[in-house]
């Protein structure tokens, strides 16, 4: 019983170091930064899902464009849009996309995406591995992220934007 425990913190520290930035997509659209300064604490590019819902069951096509103070980029939606995640100094962006001559526009707060891959790797032991160790350890992650606010090194970027009409 000793050594499955020791496994499986073992894997949770293995999978917990993987990286939290998937991209780019090879086909993605490519964001253009505004200065070289705005490239500083670039970790890497996350392809991010670009949508525009009208009603639940309906996407629709739309021209936009994704802008924040470091990058922007053109596209018609919906697309894959590989965006910056940072290291630090990651920035809101906001997206807005023109459908039936109508803008319509919402902002987009960065998530923190190395959180997201400790908390999904910690699941991943508790299922195959060890249930308690899993839980716990995806318990103890949330817990130090709310005493800290942030953890030393933590990717902030983007999963999705879905932009609802």
């Amino acid at each position: 019983m000793k050594s499955r425990i020791l496994a499986a913190l073992s894997l949770g520290v293995v999978l917990s170091a993987c990286a939290a930035v998937e991209g780019p997509e090879k086909n993605g659209v490519s964001i253009a930064f505004k200065t070289d300064s705005a490239k500083a604490f670039v970790a890497g590019f996350q392809p991010v899902e670009v949508k525009i819902e009208q009603s639940v069951d309906k996407d629709v096509e739309g021209q936009c464009r994704l802008d924040s103070s470091k990058y922007s980029a053109s596209f018609t939606a919906p697309a894959t849009v590989n965006i910056p995640a940072y290291s630090q100094g990651a920035v809101n962006a906001t997206l807005s996309c023109e459908v039936d001559g109508q803008t319509h526009a919402a902002t987009f707060k960065p998530v923190n995406l190395s959180k997201r891959a400790r908390n999904n790797s910690s699941l991943a032991v508790g299922i195959l591995v060890c249930p308690i160790c899993g839980l716990g350890m995806a318990v103890g992650d949330a817990i130090a992220s709310e005493e800290t606010g942030v953890k030393d090194g933590d990717i902030y970027g983007f999963i999705k934007m879905d932009l609802k009409i």
